[in-house]
């Protein structure tokens, strides 16, 4: 019985790993990415996670202070600058498909700021911030804006 259970383990991690070899690809029902295009006349910095707690009222849960150093822009997390009619496919990629690990109160948080401002503090270059379900994302196409769409309606805050 022994030898039954090791064989078992082996034949997972086995299997667990040539599963782990074969790249992600996107069709209508998997998405590993998330497409950010800036349709302002200036550039824009973004900065995402994801929320794997959505609050009752997400808003309410994202306090400024959590969130702004009160920093030069400049001088913050990671810059994922997008110029005027540019669209960003690298911030957004994930390790796996959005439609699998995004549950039920799960949301992506985007924060999106004037990157023409980079002196300012954080919040004083602050735009909008996007709080994204898995069916927002699904109701978009996994094509996010700023300024926000009419089909994004209701997903900003």
């Amino acid at each position: 019985m022994k030898h039954l259970t090791s064989c078992f383990l082996i034949l997972i991690v086995i299997v667990s790993s040539f599963s782990s070899c074969f790249p992600l690809h996107e069709d209508e029902d998997h998405h590993f990415i998330i497409y950010f295009e800036n349709l302002w006349n200036k550039s824009i910095v973004i900065n995402y996670h994801i929320d794997w707690h959505w609050y009752d009222d997400p808003f309410e849960a994202y306090s400024d202070s959590l969130f702004f150093k009160e920093k030069p822009l400049s001088e913050g997390l990671i810059q994922y600058e997008i110029k005027p009619g540019g669209i960003d496919s690298k911030l957004m990629k994930f390790n796996d498909y959005y439609e699998i690990a995004l549950e039920d109160k799960d949301s992506v948080v985007i924060y999106v700021f004037d990157a023409e401002q980079p002196d300012k503090k954080d919040s004083e270059c602050f735009l909008v911030r996007y709080h994204l379900s898995k069916e927002d994302l699904q109701k978009v196409n996994f094509h996010i804006s700023f300024p926000p769409t009419e089909a994004m309606e209701g997903s900003w805050g």
